[in-house]
């Protein structure tokens, strides 16, 4: 990614066909292309170069003895390419939509080197039981 940081907490509603509008600086950042795949209790939003990465990670961490093939394949066999449409929006698959419940209201979090779409009730719940995150003690 070059040195873009993808930050910031965004409300957004997923319209009729499963389209998500992006702020402008996730815009830019996804511009060419991205992969999404199911990531924990979210669905992940990688570039093409941060899902090479996080690929070659993982098989490099397969080959240590440090993660399992299984992992490697559940990872890989998630991704999907989607694009972003000239209006800005990002279409999300239906298939990890409805496996996540993202039907309507949803979060994107920027997470450093990805984006994280999350159900807006179930994002809201998540910072509930967060609370105060004590991030001083790394910065």
């Amino acid at each position: 990614m070059g040195g873009i940081v993808l930050t910031g907490e965004h409300a957004r509603s997923l319209d009729d066909k499963g389209r998500l509008s992006l702020p402008p600086a996730f815009r830019s950042v996804l511009a060419e292309g991205a992969y999404v795949a199911i990531y924990k209790q979210c669905l992940g939003i990688w570039t093409a170069e941060e899902a090479r990465s996080s690929l070659e990670r993982l098989e490099a961490a397969v080959r240590a003895g440090e993660a399992t093939g299984d992992e490697l394949r559940r990872f890989s066999s998630s991704l999907e390419p989607a694009t972003v449409d000239a209006q800005g929006r990002l279409s999300l698959p239906t298939s990890k939509r409805e496996v996540l419940g993202l039907d309507k209201n949803v979060v994107l979090v920027g997470v450093f080197n990805r984006g994280e779409v999350w159900d807006a009730e179930q994002w809201q719940s998540l910072q509930a039981e967060l609370g105060e995150a004590d991030v001083d003690r790394w910065l």
